[in-house]
């Protein structure tokens, strides 16, 4: 009997999954680069090397190209967040939290830019960053409700409540990071665990 010879097993990336990679590495420089309204599909087809059809096959719109860009950094985002599951107020922690999300935030500025021209015409934009800024909320309210269970957080205000202003008041110091310097980044960062030490504790 003859023996049939074992399937041959893929063991690196498919054409597509490279081709994917391209259209993603292509993106976030042109979207680090250009204005949203500057970056066409012809230009991220061209800048990939594939047609304009074949990059369809890949993402059915431009928003769906940055909403991709964007699940990259926010995972990033994510795994810098070692605040959240510390007790008490840990300030240490919380500035290199903060830290490590504002050299992020200032790396992908204009990526983060692009997205909030995109975001009012996206539901897929729009419903990725309300989802994302939900898991950050609901894990910085979790640390809270703790520490308030512990007695070391204020009960003043609800968890979820503080949780919010928090999002708030780094959002709006991050939105001013693109230019700044590593020491002004710093001295932003020092400001902000400052004020959400206060804020909570």
């Amino acid at each position: 009997m003859s023996q049939v010879a074992p399937s041959r097993r893929r063991t690196g990336p498919s054409k597509g999954d490279l081709r994917e990679a391209a259209i993603l590495r292509v993106a976030g420089q042109m979207f680090a680069d250009r204005s949203y309204d500057a970056v066409t599909i012809d230009d991220l087809a061209s800048g990939a090397g594939i047609s304009r059809t074949s990059f369809y096959f890949y993402f059915p719109t431009k928003p769906a190209v940055l909403t991709a860009l964007m699940a990259q950094v926010w995972d990033e985002l994510a795994a810098s967040h070692v605040w959240f599951d510390s007790s008490g107020p840990a300030p240490e922690l919380l500035r290199t939290q903060l830290g490590i999300s504002a050299r992020l935030w200032r790396a992908n500025s204009g990526l983060l830019s692009c997205a909030a021209t995109a975001l009012p015409s996206s539901d897929q934009l729009r419903d990725f960053v309300t989802q994302a800024k939900t898991r950050y909320d609901e894990r910085a309210a979790a640390k809270i409700r703790r520490d308030q269970a512990a007695g070391t957080a204020t009960t003043a205000i609800p968890a979820e409540r503080l949780a919010e202003m928090i999002a708030a008041i780094r959002d709006a110091e991050y939105a001013k990071l693109a230019h700044k310097t590593d020491a002004e980044l710093d001295a932003t960062v020092n400001d902000l665990v400052t004020a959400i030490q206060r804020l909570v504790y």
